[in-house]
C-alpha cells in the first residue's frame, strides 16, 4: 500500500467494518428500533461512531488538497459537496500526492 492512499483506504475499511458490525448486531433487542442511542452503545461502538466520520473528513481533505494542487476546481468542489467522490478522486483518478 502506498503512503499516499493509506488514509482513504483505512477510511473505506472503517466504513466496511462498521457496516458489517451493524449487520451482525441487527438481530439484537437493542436494535429493535433500527438504531442505537448513547445509553445502548458500548465504548467501542461510540469510538467507531466517531472514527468513521473523522476518517471520511480526512479522506475528503486529502482529495480536496490534491485537486487544489492540480488546479482542478471541479474536483475540489465535487469532493467537498459529494463525499463519495472524494474516494473516487483519491483512489482512482489522482493517486499520488505532488507535494
Amino acid at each position: 500500500m502506498r503512503k499516499d492512499n493509506a488514509i482513504p483506504l483505512a477510511s473505506l475499511a472503517l466504513w466496511g467494518a462498521s457496516l458489517a458490525y451493524v449487520w451482525t448486531i441487527s438481530g439484537q433487542p437493542r436494535m429493535a428500533d433500527g438504531g442505537l442511542s448513547g445509553d445502548e452503545m458500548s465504548l467501542i461502538e461510540m469510538a467507531m461512531m466517531l472514527a468513521v466520520p473523522l476518517a471520511t473528513f480526512a479522506s475528503m481533505f486529502i482529495a480536496m488538497r490534491r485537486a487544489y494542487w492540480n488546479g482542478s476546481r471541479f474536483w475540489l468542489f465535487a469532493c467537498l459537496l459529494l463525499w463519495p467522490l472524494a474516494y473516487v478522486y483519491a483512489l482512482l483518478i489522482n493517486r499520488t500526492d505532488l507535494h
